[in-house]
């Protein structure tokens, strides 16, 4: 499992180790890494040593530090070093090792004009192949300041136009990323490769700062930590988690889940609800809907059995047509039904807009955390417009919660009660009290229509096959049980688009701009690669 601290938490255990370490020996630890890391992907590229210019953008502070120390160690391998000095107060220790190394040093004129000073970055840094980036680190409490928000913007300018040409390596993290959730409110320069040390910071797994570190190389340090409020599954993590059919098993007890999905207007979404349930290994998947929608979906999966019954967990949404009155009614009773008797329930796509009718019939006027809200950006908006959320201005948008989905999630999540799985390309868990999960790793590919629908049935199945052994046990699953069981599912979702799009069943993500994307991929390649990301986790217990 991956884990992830806010900054602050970091800082504390940090002092704490170099506290007890001679001067200066952390620093240049992790400024061995930061180099170790520039040789090995420009190795990578088969670029040779002279024609290598590296440029280090160098603050003041610990981050300026490692900085100047990395570019002296490739400076002494013969890499032509420019420090571009960007704060009155470099780290002089650092700094005379640059000098001694040869590294070029020059010292940039703060007081100046912001612009001619981006300017200046500007022709410094398309002279280069690399950038290091030292400027700030996790002491900013704030947006950046000028001069370096231009020379930022300038950089991401330069950067954006030209992806591929430029190797951009962040020393803990990009400069900019300053909130532990997440936002980015000002500028920030991204990176293909964050070098964190110590810990991971929480921006590093939260959207939309997450999409700036890049492929994320954690230094060890010796931190010692107490228990994250943030985290990500892994295939081992999976794989243990995983409720295992056992040989006196038979379909009733490996986990039923109902699906009321589809309708006449869009009789073919359940499709992919039925079949990305019945790939993760339900004992029986059924199908309550039209007869048309019905024949679609025996046509496409003839395994699933149409008609409802008892079952483990309900799944109710996709494909519900809001005008269709008669359908409506019947999702939402059924959804009543779930969560009064305390099984599984999912709501997803169309019955996220059904959240009022159903808790208004549910006893308390909530739902519990055996319940699972699955909606994407827009529908997140919707529904927390609906709970008075942003009352004074309008409601929430769509572009709010994309800005800042962790903190709207943790709120729908407290709100409802309920467990809320927030899609995006990294997906987030939520619940109250309990740890947040962070998913990421499908290519971009995956973001194509029908993928909801697959990951809703793979929520679901994987809930009904541990609540089935819950029943047996005469137990309860807990709210941490079920976290992980949807962490689970979006973690099964993200490798078998891995694999469908032809690309390894790796949890490293990918650097941007050095790596593959695989190739498009649509909804049912999805589905059919499931058992494959299923037996590479069992494969790692």
């Amino acid at each position: 499992m991956i884990e992830a601290f806010e900054k602050q938490t970091v800082r504390r255990a940090e002092a704490q180790v170099v506290a007890a370490h001679p001067h200066g020996t952390l620093m240049k630890k992790a400024a061995g890494e930061v180099s170790d890391t520039v040789i090995e992907l420009l190795l990578a590229r088969g670029v040779k040593v002279a024609e290598s210019p590296i440029l280090g953008l160098v603050g003041g502070g610990d981050n300026g530090g490692d900085c100047l120390y990395a570019l002296a160690y490739l400076a002494k391998l013969g890499y032509p070093c420019l420090a571009l000095i960007l704060s009155d107060k470099p780290h002089l220790e650092a700094l005379a090792a640059a000098e001694k190394a040869q590294v070029t040093i020059e010292r940039v004129d703060l007081a100046g004009n912001a612009r001619q000073v981006a300017r200046l970055a500007s022709r410094r840094a398309r002279a280069a192949k690399v950038w290091i980036d030292g400027l700030v680190g996790t002491g900013i409490n704030g947006k950046l300041r000028e001069p370096l928000s231009q020379v930022v913007a300038e950089l991401t300018r330069i950067s954006a136009s030209h992806p591929r040409q430029f190797l951009r390596i962040a020393i803990d993290i990009p400069s900019g990323v300053f909130a532990d959730d997440g936002r980015l409110p000002g500028v920030c320069l991204g990176a293909d490769v964050t070098v964190t040390m110590g810990a991971l910071k929480s921006a590093s797994l939260l959207p939309p700062a997450a999409y700036e570190f890049g492929q994320v190389r954690l230094v060890d340090l010796g931190l010692q930590l107490s228990e994250p409020r943030l985290a990500r599954l892994q295939a081992r993590d999976v794989g243990e988690f995983w409720a295992l059919p056992r040989a006196q098993d038979h379909k009733y007890t490996r986990g039923v889940v109902q699906v009321v999905a589809g309708s006449s207007s869009f009789p073919l979404t359940g499709v992919m609800c039925v079949e990305g349930a019945g790939r993760t290994g339900a004992g029986m998947v059924r199908y309550v809907g039209p007869e048309e929608a019905a024949f679609a979906i025996l046509s496409r999966f003839p395994e699933a059995v149409v008609g409802a019954g008892k079952h483990q967990c309900l799944l109710v949404g996709p494909g519900i047509d809001s005008k269709d009155s008669s359908r409506v009614r019947e999702a939402v009773n059924q959804a009543v039904q779930a969560a009064t008797s305390g099984i599984p329930l999912v709501l997803d796509a169309g019955a996220i807009d059904f959240y009022p009718e159903i808790v208004a019939q549910v006893p308390g006027g909530h739902l519990s955390h055996r319940a699972v809200l699955t909606p994407h950006a827009g529908e997140a908006a919707r529904l927390l417009s609906a709970l008075g959320a942003g009352g004074g201005r309008g409601g929430v948008t769509r572009a709010e919660v994309e800005a800042s989905p962790a903190a709207w999630a943790q709120f729908l999540a407290d709100k409802t009660q309920a467990t809320v799985l927030l899609k995006g390309a990294v997906t987030l868990i939520a619940s109250a009290n309990e740890t947040m999960f962070s998913q990421a790793g499908a290519p971009p590919w995956a973001g194509t229509a029908g993928s909801g629908d697959v990951l809703a049935g793979i929520v679901a199945s994987v809930l009904a096959q541990h609540q089935a052994r819950a029943e047996q046990s005469g137990h309860h699953m807990s709210a941490s049980q079920v976290s992980f069981a949807v962490a689970s599912a979006a973690w099964v979702h993200a490798m078998a688009a891995r694999n469908a799009a032809g690309l390894s069943l790796s949890e490293e993500p990918e650097a941007k701009g050095l790596t593959a994307l695989g190739t498009p991929i649509v909804a049912s390649d999805i589905a059919r690669a499931i058992p494959q990301a299923i037996a590479w986790a069992l494969a790692r217990i």
